[in-house]
């Protein structure tokens, strides 16, 4: 089990020693120093619809390690939202919980894609910043996508070529993490701009190279987070 630690005015480091990305600053309420996965689910279940969905207790969302993720495995999916009672009365009142609620209930549809301190994952906010080395963290989050690109290519003989990033998430700390990325890509030569996701897993200290995990079109724009010049690089 990797130990996981996140702060809410620094930034964290995540590659090497030198190596950090900027994140943004979460409320301090929301964050825990704790051993654990990056990831966690809710524990709760109420039926709505011909599903269920969930909210509550958080335990690991992604419970062992995965050095070697399987490739196009979403490890949220099949979680869903959960009611919990216990969590449920330690709100002090009704409309509070109903917005923990909603804000969890959107977390797993955000899969990871989107910032969610419950879950230790933050926002990458200076795309142009240093990596490390001569890298900016544009171009290493670039070369990531642009693996998963490839292989999603070679499995499902696709010709989708790689443009641009939009933005990009990550969990911090331990010896492996997982980055969250949505770019801009064409199906084909010449084709239009389709919003895509990427997620990729990355280790310490280079001891093993980045592994892709998943590539697929992403399933709508995220307009309630996107900054003005991500929904210019949309429209």
């Amino acid at each position: 089990m990797m130990t996981t630690v996140m702060s809410c005015d620094v930034d964290v480091t995540t590659k090497r020693d030198s190596d950090k990305f900027n994140f943004s600053p979460m409320e301090k309420e929301n964050l825990y120093e704790e051993d654990t996965e990056s990831e966690s689910e809710s524990e709760e279940t109420e039926s709505e619809g011909d599903g269920s969905v969930t909210v509550g207790k958080y335990i690991g969302l992604e419970d062992m390690e995965e050095p070697e993720p399987e490739w196009d495995v979403d490890s949220f999916d099949g979680r869903e939202y959960e009611s919990d009672a216990e969590i449920r009365d330690s709100f002090a009142n009704e409309n509070d919980y109903m917005e923990y609620r909603e804000e969890r209930i959107q977390a797993l549809e955000d899969r990871g894609f989107l910032p969610d301190p419950f879950n230790y994952i933050g926002a990458i906010q200076n795309l142009d910043g240093p990596a490390y080395g001569n890298m900016t963290n544009r171009e290493y989050l670039a070369g990531l996508a642009s693996m998963c690109v490839k292989k999603l290519n070679e499995v499902k003989g696709k010709t989708v070529e790689f443009d641009s990033i939009v933005r990009a998430t990550t969990n911090a700390g331990g010896a492996s993490w997982k980055l969250y990325i949505t770019f801009m890509a064409r199906e084909y030569p010449n084709g239009p701009l389709l919003e895509y996701q990427v997620k990729a897993m990355d280790f310490v200290g280079d001891s093993r190279p980045p592994f892709p995990i998943l590539c697929r079109p992403a399933p709508k724009p995220l307009n309630h987070y996107l900054a003005s010049e991500d929904k210019d690089t949309l429209e």
